[in-house]
């Protein structure tokens, strides 16, 4: 039985047992790991999971379940499951599934090529072994191969195949009893025709850690300039987004937003864009999960809302149009200045290449201790720091940004630039 006779037949039983609507999910990935342990290729592997998401709506209520086992035993008490646990449910007219569509996709290469995997990352240990044998490291190359697809009551069908490799490192310096903190780095990528080390600064940060075995606290306390690496960037974009304009924010009425389409709300410099299209991006989502196909379309543009990233529960519940669903593809496009021009043009700050920070608050207050990060003075980098904090309003930091890096960072399904933040308060802890 193919995927789409699985879900018809599933379909047909939650319809049969009174159903007024239902939405299906099947999702199967295959992941070909190959793993450097110890600085050495070390670990082959496998890895398979599949599993059949439910949806069920009757008499304005919802009940939902996931399956991994998919013998006509799991699938009939999996279904007798959710019709029960929809009838104790609380009713919600909210509640709803998409309208009719349909749509297939295939994205990326749907094999490995092994080969080309060996020697990408004995490419990367060798090199790592001859420019920083002071750094100890582990990491690996995974050829990820997907399949999901998408069923309503509506008629509504999607399915996408995607192939694509993803890598990460783990690394820290040791120079005789000093260690620098741990960091790490990770992307995804349609091929593998490049060195490992030579994409996303991976030897930049890399090449950092060698100089953060000795650290110096920041002179005192001051308001200053923080640039802020993509990584954390993509962090606090995306805490934005939940927290303010996505369906958190929205449904809990904790937004400082709830009816500002067509408002500038950001800075003016600020544009972010939901573009599942991007040519650069090898993890498009083609369709979301509650049912709708994907296009690109502006989130902020020059800081004014045109979009607020919704689901269709939160939509109907908020009283507010669906139009681009829950943003995932995420852009920032780059901007003029260099990294090294906006490290020049500070008087007193922070280059801030990775974070630890806690869930801001209703209002957007946050505090975060900075690691693998530098101090900067008169235009130029003093020395790495230790035993230092961010504390900001993200809404406040958003609104701020003086300058967007030409340089950026393609995650494989975003990707952010370096954002130069003025009036930031930075601590010793």
């Amino acid at each position: 039985m193919n995927t789409r006779e699985l879900l018809g037949s599933i379909l047909q039983k939650l319809q049969a047992g009174g159903a007024d609507k239902a939405a299906l999910s099947y999702n199967s990935e295959t992941d070909e790991e190959f793993n450097i342990i110890f600085k050495e290729l070390n670990l082959l592997r496998t890895v398979e999971t599949n599993s059949i998401g439910m949806q069920v709506i009757k008499d304005q209520k919802q009940a939902s379940t996931r399956l991994n086992q998919f013998d006509p035993a799991s699938i009939d008490k999996a279904v007798r499951d959710v019709l029960q646990a929809v009838e104790n449910s609380n009713p919600d007219p909210a509640f709803d599934i998409s309208p009719f569509d349909e749509g297939s996709w295939t994205d990326g290469d749907l094999q490995p090529d092994v080969d080309q995997v060996i020697f990408r990352l004995q490419e990367f240990i060798a090199l790592m072994n001859e420019r920083y044998p002071e750094v100890h490291f582990d990491g690996g190359l995974t050829h990820e191969k997907s399949y999901s697809a998408y069923l309503n009551s509506n008629g509504t069908w999607f399915d996408k195949q995607q192939g694509a490799y993803s890598f990460n490192t783990v690394f820290t310096a040791k120079k005789g009893r000093k260690m620098s903190s741990m960091n790490y780095t990770g992307y995804a990528v349609a091929d593998l025709n490049r060195e490992l080390l030579q994409i996303n600064f991976t030897e930049d940060l890399i090449r950092q850690s060698t100089g953060q075995t000795e650290t110096q606290p920041v002179p005192g306390n001051f308001t200053g300039e923080v640039l802020v690496a993509p990584f954390l960037a993509m962090e606090l974009i995306g805490t934005f987004i939940q927290s303010q304009i996505g369906d958190s924010g929205l449904l809990m009425k904790s937004s400082r937003f709830p009816d500002h389409l067509g408002q500038r709300i950001l800075g003016e410099k600020l544009n972010i864009l939901h573009d599942p299209l991007h040519p650069d991006l090898c993890y498009r989502q083609r369709y979301s999960g509650d049912g709708f196909k994907t296009y690109p379309a502006p989130l902020i543009e020059n800081g004014v809302l045109r979009h607020y990233p919704i689901s269709l529960y939160a939509a109907n519940k908020c009283g507010k149009p669906r139009t681009i669903g829950s943003a995932l593809n995420l852009i920032i496009p780059p901007g003029t200045d260099s990294l090294a021009s906006m490290v020049k043009s500070i008087q007193q700050g922070i280059l801030c290449m990775r974070a630890s920070f806690g869930q801001p608050n209703a209002n957007g207050d946050f505090s975060g201790v900075l690691k693998n990060s530098y101090y900067i003075q008169d235009g130029a980098i003093a020395h790495p720091i230790s035993e230092t904090m961010l504390n900001g309003n993200i809404v406040e930091m958003l609104n701020n940004i003086v300058a967007i890096s030409s340089e950026s960072f393609n995650l494989g399904d975003s990707i952010f630039p370096y954002l130069q933040i003025k009036e930031v308060f930075i601590s010793r802890k």
